[in-house]
């Protein structure tokens, strides 16, 4: 090799792991859909991605199980709630992951024989929130599959869920919510990623802390919502949401965290160990560098499989 060469490279910086592992936006958003359209319509499609990505980790409700398995929410169809015009989801180029919300009710298809009142009965009586964590990886030869896929969905009788109705009107509380993309300004008065990382893990840390109980250490917005179980706080201008939020236990373990800073949006999958290391989800909306939204829920009743939960 010429000297010369030999010199540039040796002057060229050299590649970070979060640089190898950006994902383009456009990719992952494919990737997702491709995603919430199994969910939607049954998993068991042959060229589903979720089927078609080689040595996928799948875990439900904190319990890893294959894809397919008898207790497996992915085998039965979801019917999307109508009040939401399509699924929640946040991108996170940096960590070539995504993170999908939905409310919806198990295995309720379309019934011409069935009337409407008894149709939405029966919806809210199967009515389940959803949440999971997907992680992606790019190859050449294959292009992009999902890694791992880390779910987490709650209904009647989990954390806060204490009976189908108040289930079932989680679409409503969500819908009303504005998780619209933020300007560039707004972004950058948000801080970046760093910021909105750190407002998440505050908000955590303040939720196991027994011992000081400072509610300084969060960024409180005014206004903001939180959203626990089925639980809805909405406060009014100048006053914030920490009123009734419950802390100490243990905090919040295993966590995994997904950010997307076009929406302020930061998503965490972790066990709450004020509810016995309950599988949790824990999702933030930021404005300006505060909370404004704060969503919660947690599969209490442990991993349910389909013959248990309907």
């Amino acid at each position: 090799m010429h000297p010369a060469l030999l010199l540039l490279l040796t002057l060229l910086p050299a590649h970070t792991p979060a640089q190898q592992t950006r994902c383009q936006w456009a990719t992952l958003r494919s990737a997702t859909d491709q995603v919430l359209e199994s969910l939607s319509s049954g998993l068991l499609s042959p060229d589903s991605l979720l089927l078609t990505s080689p040595g996928l980790n799948y875990t439900q409700n904190g319990v890893a199980m294959p894809l397919a398995s008898a207790t497996s929410i992915l085998t039965s169809r979801l019917s999307l709630s109508q009040q939401l015009q399509q699924p929640h989801s946040l991108i996170d180029q940096d960590a070539c992951a995504a993170f999908i919300k939905l409310v919806a009710s198990l295995g309720t298809g379309p019934d011409t024989k069935t009337s409407a009142a008894a149709k939405t009965a029966a919806e809210a009586e199967t009515a389940i929130i959803l949440a999971a964590q997907i992680r992606y990886v790019y190859t050449p030869d294959v292009g992009t599959t999902v890694a791992a896929l880390d779910l987490v969905y709650a209904r009647q009788g989990d954390w806060k869920m204490m009976d189908a109705a108040t289930v079932a009107s989680l679409a409503g509380y969500l819908a009303r919510e504005d998780w619209g993309a933020l300007s560039w300004d707004e972004q950058e008065r948000n801080g970046g990623r760093e910021v909105l990382d750190g407002v998440a893990r505050g908000y955590l840390n303040f939720l196991g802390d027994s011992v000081t109980n400072d509610t300084a250490a969060v960024e409180w917005g005014r206004p903001c919502a939180r959203l626990e179980g089925a639980v809805y706080v909405d406060v009014k201008d100048g006053e914030s949401c920490v009123e009734g939020v419950v802390v100490g236990g243990g905090g919040m373990m295993d966590r995994k965290v997904v950010v997307d800073m076009s929406v302020g949006g930061a998503s965490v999958l972790a066990r709450d160990g004020r509810l016995g290391g309950a599988p949790t989800v824990l999702e933030f909306r930021v404005v300006d560098g505060r909370l404004r939204y704060v969503h919660e829920f947690a599969a209490t009743a442990g991993n349910r499989g389909m013959t248990a939960a309907v």
